[in-house]
């Protein structure tokens, strides 16, 4: 089931022929961040990498500050997915040549208080010139012996939780990505990795993933890993962002589309046993957030979302091949998207089968 994504299969393709480190403790896809066994106590270093390029070419993270922010947040997020904290990043920049040092200073300045909100430092790095903005990171941290949070574990019954409201990051890209006016449909988007989340549910949580993806697409790769479903019975508004909430009622969008995209917010989706409730939220407490229940896990595959008290049956497979499928086109994909939720508007969902 898991191949039958197209991003996942080409991830196999890539690393058929390479050979698993002896150090390595997590298997393909199992984790947001890879992890190495390199103490005798047991203990893992967490590493993980991250290019912000795509996003900068199509005018997504236009603004310089925005995009050194965002590659050091895409690298602690998959750190803060894992429970690791972080010891620091490594930076690589290839600059274009007419990038002016007004834009340099800002985006650095970007790094620098991504940095700083995460408690971590710049460890050094690489700078080149090119043709285009690219913008990699390399992040490093620890985790101890038997805490490491890992996408495998799920079991049906289990609950499902965020660390946040979802859905910004998708209203965020389409007013961007669509051209909309900024004066009503204006969003702050400047998410921050959840570590503090990511060390708390250490030893709670069966499973954890980042929503960098987006929430849906973050769900369906915990169904295809772990072999069970998820019903997201709660109400939309107790765990949708206001904002993204607004902007899907200003543009007269079918809420659950800024599930649906795949830019997502970078909270942390995770599972809990049912049991694991209290422990959960008196943890959580101590360290001063609020976890959002979103659902649960059930025993046969598939995706159902509540949308106004009706459940739906979301098609994974289309959704998340959509962009390769229609050649990386925004507006065709905009326009799957908008033909998808018709579908579903008319109560016409995937087949188990063939989620």
């Amino acid at each position: 089931m898991i191949d039958l994504i197209a991003e996942n299969s080409m991830i196999a393709q890539l690393t058929r022929g390479f050979l698993r480190s002896p150090l390595q403790r997590n298997r393909i896809h199992e984790s947001d961040a890879e992890l190495l066994e390199v103490s005798a106590d047991g203990s893992f270093l967490a590493v993980t990498t991250d290019t912000v390029a795509e996003e900068i070419a199509l005018g997504l993270y236009s603004e310089p500050y925005l995009a050194g922010w965002m590659v050091v947040m895409a690298n602690m997020s998959d750190l803060a997915a894992v429970g690791a904290a972080p010891l620091g990043i490594l930076l690589s920049e290839l600059f274009p040549t007419n990038f002016a040092q007004e834009e340099i200073d800002r985006l650095q300045q970007g790094i620098h208080d991504a940095c700083d909100a995460c408690g971590t430092f710049v460890l050094g790095g690489d700078t080149n010139i090119g043709d285009r903005l690219i913008l990699t990171g390399c992040a490093i941290g620890t985790v101890s012996a038997g805490t490491a949070l890992r996408r495998s574990g799920v079991r049906p019954g289990d609950l499902v939780y965020s660390t946040g409201r979802l859905g910004l990051g998708n209203a965020f890209a389409l007013n961007q990505l669509a051209g909309y006016p900024t004066d009503k449909s204006a969003v702050v988007y400047k998410p921050s990795a959840r570590l503090i989340q990511g060390r708390t549910i250490r030893g709670i949580a069966t499973a954890c993933m980042d929503t960098s993806d987006g929430m849906l697409a973050t769900l369906d790769q915990l169904m295809r890993l772990n072999g069970v479903g998820f019903r997201v019975d709660a109400d939309l508004e107790s765990y949708f962002d206001p904002d993204a909430l607004r902007i899907a009622r200003l543009r007269k969008i079918s809420p659950w589309l800024m599930l649906a995209g795949q830019h997502g917010e970078f909270e942390l989706l995770f599972t809990v046993p049912s049991d694991g409730e209290t422990m959960l939220r008196a943890a959580a407490e101590r360290d001063g957030w609020l976890p959002i229940r979103i659902g649960v896990a059930t025993a046969q595959p598939g995706i159902d979302i509540n949308l106004n008290g009706r459940f739906v049956r979301v098609p994974g497979v289309r959704i998340r091949n959509l962009m390769a499928n229609v050649g990386h086109s925004i507006t065709a994909y905009l326009q799957g998207l908008f033909a998808i939720d018709k579908e579903i508007q008319k109560g016409v969902s995937e087949h188990v089968a063939t989620v």
